[in-house]
Parts: C-alpha cells; structure tokens; sequence
C-alpha cells in the first residue's frame, strides 16, 4: 500500500491546531497562545527545510538523509533516487566513453577531433606516431602551427571532402593521405591514414608494367616485320596466306594492348591534372579525328554527323583529351553494325561546362552491363569485340581521363538509341 505522506501532513497540522485551540481555551489570551503555536510550527518547518537544504548541499549521501516522515520523507528520497539514477548514468556514459576513446586508441588511421577555429580537443594515439600530435600536450593548439603543409592549409579553409597526400612530419618516407570529416555543431575530424604500402605498390606495378611492356614490344615488333615479309613473299602458299594474316592482326592487337595498359596506368599513378594547363583546341582534335574514322573504320557502313562550337576549348592535357576521342568515336563505330549512324556534338552546358556527345541509334547497350562497362577488359560481347580489335580498355582510359580532369563520363542506353557524353567543369573552359 503507498504512503500517504500528505495525509500525515494534514494529520500533524491538526493535531497543533486542536492543541493549540485546547490550550488557548484555558487561557486569558487566546489569540497569542495560537500565534505562538504557529509560529512554532512554522519554525519547525523551517528547521526540516534547513536540513534537507544541507543534506542536499552536502552530497546526497544516504546515511546522512535528514530523519523525517510525511512529506518530507518522500522529498529526500525522490531527491536520492534522481541522485543514483544520475550517478548510474554518468557511470554508463564514462565507461561508454572509455571504450569508445579505447577503440579510436588502437586504430592505425589517425583521428584529430577540431574546433570551429580549427584548435585540437583530442587526438588518438596514431596521430602521435604519424603527425606527432599527442592529445595531452597539444591540446587546444591551432593544427596550422603544428603542420605546416600548404596543401593541409587548404583543404582546411575550404572544408571540402577532398583527399590530399603529405608526407609525414616525422618520416619523409611515409606517404600519408588526409581527408576532413564534418561533425554537427561545427566541430571536425582530420583523418590521416598511412598509404605508403600502397604507394609503393603502385609504383612496382607501374614499373612492372613498363618493364613487361617494353620486353614485349620488341619481338612483337620483329615478328610483325617478319609476318608482313612473309605476306609479300610472291612464293608463299596461298594457303598459308590467311593464317599469316590472323597472326598479324593479332600481334597488332597485342601491341594496341600494351600501349593501352600504359597509358592507363599512367593515368592512375598520376595526380588530378593541374586546372592552369596547356590549352586544348578540342574543335581542332574533333575534326582531325572525325575525317580518318570516316575514311577508315566508319567507311561505306557508318554516317557520322558532327556539330562542334567552334571556340570552345578547355585547359588540359591534349594527349589525353585526343584519348577520349578517340576512344569514344572508334567504340561508337566498332560495337553498333552497318547503317548506324553516329552523332557527335561538342557543345557548352547550362552550368558552364563542356560536354562531348557521342550518340548512335544501334540497338543498344543491356543495363545490367552499363555500369561495368569502364572496367578492364569488360566486354558485353566478347566474340564480337576481339573481332573488331577491341582491347576492352577503351572506356576504362577514358574514365579516367576525365577524373583526372575534375569531368564525368555517363553512359545511357536504351533500343535505339546510346549516348556517351564526357563533360569537363567550368572551371576548366576557356573562351
């Protein structure tokens, strides 16, 4: 059964009423002797409210709560019980806390938790090994005082999602990439992580890759002499003379093969191609890359129609622009049958850009491939590829390309109809 605490209040408030009247009755003054009772009732209260202002002030501590019932019994122990809930929760939040700092501690990537005025509150223990941060002597210091790299510098100011690489202030050899995560209220974290093992990676399979390719080049080059000397032997067998040309044509496609994989994996070692670069006349490249597809690959089975704005031009490499071009004309060829025809626009966009349209009306390209097309040596019908001299890295180039060039490339694809448009940002147009 609960207590009725306010029941012994009225209780106890009657009791010194009626003894207090009682009194007063016997009395010849019965209007002081109940002052008298009141005002001693009333600093009785003040007496309880007295110890439970001290108990309160004091700690909270349970043995020593004031020694009452009524109300003022259940007013300490409601003020107890908030007090253990309150100490139970900040228990759970330290230990919480605790665990969390425990696992930001034993992560190799580092974690520098900033200010809205970029001042370190708290860094994990990888940031002491690769940045030299330590969160207990540092805190509170501005982290452009501590690092000094113009790039970091930069990507604080702007506050933007970009990575960049730096080397480590302690080690030149470590290779570190950071990147700045924002948080509510202002507040943000600078990640650093450690590439150097993917770096070097990088750099042994770009050598690989240049080493196997030169390797290559040589006897490819000497048995495609050799097979052509062959071909124009007046004494050659006519029946061996298709079997010599398959070979050549595949040694050709070999060679197309390794030049591809260069220059992709130049362009993946590379950083993002500087905005202040050489000027591209893209109009020029269009119509001297048009005119040999129209003579050669496109000749008597494709149309090709063309619409070029003829000053729009952009800031970039001419050598991997021509690749873009290159690659998307000799696709839109290559991959759709005879009597297609082909439309190329190079034009402005509604943002500022520049955008590269290259579309046909084939019979299209089956979603479930689109989003695997820019993958090496994808293809969505293999046979057909190798036949037409694909190497399947086209697309891959040209993505690429275009992420180094801050551009996209979207594909879309329907019956009737598959574009491919390859667009640079305004900030890379030139008038």
């Amino acid at each position: 059964m609960r207590n009725d605490y306010w029941g012994v209040e009225r209780y106890r408030f009657g009791l010194v009423i009626g003894c207090g009247l009682l009194v007063a009755w016997f009395t010849p003054f019965p209007l002081q002797v109940m002052l008298a009772v009141l005002l001693a009732y009333i600093g009785w209260m003040l007496h309880k409210l007295y110890q439970l202002q001290h108990w309160l002030t004091g700690g909270h501590k349970l043995e020593d709560m004031p020694d009452s019932d009524g109300a003022w019994e259940q007013i300490a122990y409601l003020f107890h019980k908030a007090q253990q809930k309150s100490d139970d929760r900040k228990q759970r939040q330290q230990e919480a806390l605790g665990r969390f700092n425990q696992i930001l501690s034993v992560l190799p990537d580092a974690a520098i938790l900033l200010g809205t005025d970029n001042h370190i509150e708290w860094a994990n223990k990888s940031a002491a090994k690769l940045l030299g941060i330590h969160s207990a002597t540092d805190k509170g210091q501005r982290i452009e005082a501590l690092l000094r790299n113009p790039e970091l510098h930069k990507l604080l100011e702007d506050n933007n999602s970009q990575k960049i690489t730096l080397p480590s202030p302690l080690n030149d050899s470590l290779t570190l990439r950071a990147r700045i995560l924002p948080l509510q209220g202002g507040s943000r974290v600078l990640s650093v992580r450690d590439i150097s093992e993917g770096t070097k990676l990088q750099k042994t399979r770009k050598a690989f890759i240049a080493n196997a390719s030169h390797e290559l080049r040589t006897p490819l080059t000497v048995l495609m002499g050799y097979m052509e000397l062959f071909e124009n032997d007046p004494e050659l067998p006519p029946h061996l003379l298709p079997p010599l040309q398959q070979s050549r044509e595949q040694a050709a496609r070999m060679q197309q093969i390794i030049s591809d994989m260069l220059a992709l994996s130049r362009l993946e070692s590379q950083e993002s191609t500087p905005v202040k670069g050489n000027r591209v006349d893209v109009p020029a490249l269009l119509e001297s890359s048009i005119q040999p597809i129209r003579d050669t690959l496109a000749s008597a089975t494709h149309t090709l129609n063309a619409v070029i704005e003829p000053d729009l031009c952009v800031c970039g490499s001419e050598k991997d622009i021509t690749s873009v071009i290159t690659n998307l004309l000799a696709n839109a060829v290559k991959h759709t049958p005879a009597g297609t025809h082909i439309q190329i626009r190079w034009q402005s966009d509604i943002d500022g850009g520049a955008c590269l349209e290259v579309e046909d009306n084939g019979p299209g390209i089956p979603q479930q491939h689109i989003p695997h097309l820019t993958e090496r040596f994808y293809r969505v019908d293999a046979g057909r590829s190798r036949a037409s001299g694909g190497t399947g890295l086209g697309l891959a180039i040209v993505k690429h390309v275009m992420q180094w060039h801050n551009g996209t490339l979207t594909i879309e694809s329907k019956p009737g109809k598959t574009l491919f448009r390859a667009c640079f940002p305004p900030e890379r147009v030139l008038d």
